[in-house]
């Protein structure tokens, strides 16, 4: 990446982080009650930003307040920021395996009460 390209970079990087932190400052309005509220000092927004080669950088910003997961490119040839896309996942904090292979956490979790726990114990193996 070429000097000025870097202070491209490093100037979008504070840009965005400014731009959330003055989004995510709690407003007089917020209370730390269980209503549904924020607790002070409670952060909104979490970014993390990747280079995605020498000239695209790649952003997931994950809004705690609407458990939304947004995804960002910003294409330095063209100076251009895109929203690239946008996922609800309330309902994927729930799921307790998915895609995962076994043992599963109710495997270990039975391993474990039933004393079987060992180095080697597999849920899937054949019993000796």
């Amino acid at each position: 990446m070429a000097l000025d390209r870097k202070w491209v970079y490093v100037a979008l990087m504070a840009g965005m982080a400014v731009g959330l932190a003055v989004l995510a400052a709690p407003s007089r309005s917020e209370q730390s009650d269980a209503g549904g509220v924020r607790a002070a000092g409670q952060q909104r927004f979490t970014v993390v930003a990747e280079p995605l080669g020498d000239r695209r950088l790649g952003a997931l910003v994950i809004d705690a307040e609407t458990m939304r997961l947004l995804v960002y490119a910003f294409d330095f040839n063209k100076m251009q920021l895109k929203l690239a896309a946008v996922r609800d996942i309330s309902r994927d904090v729930e799921l307790t395996h998915w895609n995962n292979a076994r043992p599963w956490p109710e495997d270990i979790r039975g391993m474990i009460e039933s004393g079987q726990a060992g180095g080697d114990a597999r849920p899937d193996a054949a019993p000796e």
